[in-house]
């Protein structure tokens, strides 16, 4: 599925002519942040992408993360970048566990702005 991905994510990035995307893959199958494979791969993706502004593992601008996601973190650090919008979408392609998590993620902080979920489960 990450080539699905990163061909979708290309196609997004190259419409987002307004920057309104703000888009983040995570490869989940590293569980150890402590991980020295883990590590090595994060500091490698750091550095190409400083130099390149492009993932090494996707060739997109999104950033490339090790490790699950916090989505309540994550979802609440948006929201406090983006105080003047009103409404976020949020698109999560992954397993119907995760495709729950963010929902009830999305839910969670939902007040004010609101934030919806579309998934697309495999």
């Amino acid at each position: 599925s990450s080539g699905i991905n990163a061909e979708y994510g290309g196609k997004c990035e190259q419409e987002d002519t307004r920057d309104l995307l703000d888009t983040h893959i995570f490869i989940t199958r590293f569980y150890q942040k402590s991980d020295l494979r883990t590590t090595m791969l994060y500091i490698c993706e750091r550095q190409f992408q400083g130099v390149s502004n492009r993932s090494l593992f996707t060739g997109l601008k999104a950033v490339t993360h090790f490790g699950r996601p916090d989505f309540d973190r994550i979802f609440e650090d948006i929201r406090s970048c983006h105080e003047d919008v009103r409404k976020f979408g949020v698109f999560v392609c992954g397993p119907p566990a995760m495709s729950d998590s963010v929902t009830l993620s999305c839910s969670k902080i939902t007040g004010k702005q609101t934030f919806s979920a579309y998934a697309e489960n495999f």
